[in-house]
């Protein structure tokens, strides 16, 4: 099995241009479940670092003066709206990436299983034990 579209199940490019270039994964099918599981956990663990920092990230004016007010709204322009270019851009498109990879590694195992089974249940038929 290969991965070669930077997490797939997509039509719209998921990579965005500053990440390199695209990467391949070829997997065993027996390990599969185990490498889905590995992706489903670092999903899990960067989702819960995005919800708990999100807030926290968010700079604020700390002086009553223009020049604080200023910087803040800069940062927190470069670090939550700056598009492509912003901080969390990055860490969102890598979210997406394994969110892609978990979809795509579930869809390749239930096909794999489907496969496998009616073969398993051919062979029976042909070769009874």
């Amino acid at each position: 099995m290969f991965i070669a579209d930077g997490g797939g199940g997509s039509s719209q490019p998921s990579v965005p241009e500053y990440s390199g270039s695209k990467q391949g994964l070829k997997i065993e099918p027996s390990a599969i479940p185990a490498a889905r599981k590995v992706f489903e956990d670092a999903l899990t663990v960067l989702d819960n670092q995005i919800r708990a920092t999100r807030a926290s990230l968010k700079a604020k004016q700390w002086a009553l003066d223009p020049v604080s007010a200023e910087t803040a709204d800069k940062f927190n322009v470069r670090t939550f709206e700056g598009g492509d270019t912003a901080a969390t851009a990055a860490i969102l498109a890598y979210r997406e990436q394994l969110s892609g990879v978990v979809t795509q590694l579930t869809q390749i195992e239930a096909t794999y299983r489907r496969v496998e089974g009616d073969n398993v249940a051919s062979w029976g038929r042909i070769n009874p034990a």
